[in-house]
C-alpha cells in the first residue's frame, strides 16, 4: 500500500512538473512574441498610429525627428528601420519621396503600404508642365495631415489596415481612433466657436505655405497670396514682387509663416504690405511624441483665431 501510494505520489509530482514546465514555456513563447512593426514616414503618423495601437505594435519612425521630409537624403543606416515591418504609414502624394528609393535599396518593394489619403478630399495644386507633355497632369497638396477634419479621416483610414494586419485586435484599434478623433474634433470645435463670433470678411490671409491652406479652408477661411512656390523653394525677385502686388491688391492683413521660415522674405513682405505676422507649425519636426500632433495642432488653431480676432 505505502509502495502504491508513493508511485502515485511520485506520478502526481511529475505531472505537476510538467504542467508547470509547460506553463512556463507557454508564458516564455507569448512574452517572446514579436509585437507587429509599423513603420512611419512623417511625424504626424507616427502620433496617430501610437494612439491608435497603444502597447499592440512598435511604432518605428523611418527619418530621424529633426529632419526635413522635402529635402531628406537617406543615409544606408536608415536602412535598417525597413527591417521587419508589418507595414508602412506613406504620405504618397509627394510629401515623403524618399522613401520610394529606401525601400528599393531595402528590398521591401512588396511591404505593404498604408496609405491614408484614400478617400479624403484633396486641395489640387497647379504644376507647370513642360510643351509637349501632357497638360491634364494633376497633382494634389500633400499637407492633408494639417487638418483635423482630413486627419480623422485619415486615422479611421490606418486603424482599419492595422486592423486587417492584426484582427485579434481590430475592435482595440478602431475604439482607439474613435477615442482619439473625438478629442481633436473638441478642438476644432473651440475655434470654430470663436471664428462664428467674428466677421471673417476683415481678414484677408497671405501664407508662405501652401500646405496651411487645409487646416484654413476648414475654418472657413480664405487665402489671398501663398509666398513659396513650394516647400523649401525661395521665392526669386519676380514672385516676390508679384506675392507683395497681390497681397496689396487683395488688402491682406495678416501673414501666416511657418516657424523656421526665412525672417528676410517675411521682413521685405511685412514692411511693404503692413500684414501683422503670426507662426504655425508644419508639424514636421521634433522629436516623434504621442501627442506632436495633438497639441501643434491646438497651438494653430488658437494662433489662427488670434489673427482673426485681431482683425476685428
Amino acid at each position: 500500500m505505502r509502495r502504491s501510494f508513493a508511485r502515485w505520489a511520485v506520478g502526481v509530482s511529475a505531472l505537476a512538473l510538467c504542467l508547470i514546465l509547460a506553463g512556463s514555456a507557454a508564458a516564455q513563447d507569448e512574452e517572446e512574441a514579436p509585437k507587429p512593426r509599423i513603420g512611419v514616414t512623417l511625424h504626424p503618423y507616427y502620433s496617430w498610429v501610437r494612439n491608435i495601437v497603444g502597447d499592440k505594435m512598435d511604432v518605428v519612425p523611418i527619418i530621424p525627428a529633426n529632419a526635413d521630409p522635402h529635402s531628406y537624403q537617406p543615409r544606408p543606416v536608415d536602412l535598417a528601420n525597413l527591417k521587419g515591418l508589418s507595414a508602412i504609414v506613406v504620405n504618397n502624394l509627394g510629401h515623403d519621396e524618399f522613401i520610394k528609393p529606401m525601400l528599393k535599396s531595402a528590398g521591401q518593394e512588396n511591404l505593404k503600404q498604408i496609405e491614408p489619403n484614400r478617400g479624403v478630399p484633396l486641395i489640387k495644386i497647379h504644376i507647370d508642365v513642360p510643351e509637349g507633355e501632357d497638360a491634364s497632369q494633376v497633382a494634389y497638396n500633400s499637407h492633408s495631415y494639417l487638418s483635423i477634419t482630413s486627419g480623422t479621416q485619415q486615422i479611421a483610414n490606418i486603424a482599419q489596415d492595422l486592423g486587417s494586419i492584426d484582427p485579434d485586435n481590430a475592435d482595440f484599434y478602431r475604439a482607439n481612433a474613435r477615442s482619439y478623433s473625438k478629442r481633436l474634433r473638441r478642438l476644432l470645435g473651440n475655434a470654430l466657436a470663436e471664428i462664428n463670433k467674428m466677421d471673417t470678411s476683415k481678414a484677408s490671409i497671405a501664407s508662405v505655405h501652401d500646405g496651411y491652406s487645409y487646416i484654413l479652408q476648414e475654418l472657413g477661411l480664405n487665402v489671398v497670396a501663398v509666398i513659396q512656390p513650394r516647400h523649401g523653394i525661395e521665392p526669386n525677385p519676380r514672385q516676390l514682387q508679384d506675392t507683395i502686388k497681390r497681397i496689396k491688391t487683395a488688402n491682406a492683413n495678416i501673414l501666416f509663416t511657418e516657424l523656421d521660415y526665412d525672417k528676410k522674405y517675411v521682413d521685405i513682405i511685412t514692411a511693404e504690405t503692413g500684414c501683422k505676422l503670426y507662426s504655425l507649425s508644419h508639424v514636421s519636426g521634433g522629436e516623434y511624441t504621442d501627442d506632436l500632433f495633438e497639441a501643434k495642432m491646438e497651438k494653430n488653431l488658437n494662433t489662427i483665431v488670434e489673427a482673426v480676432r485681431d482683425t476685428q
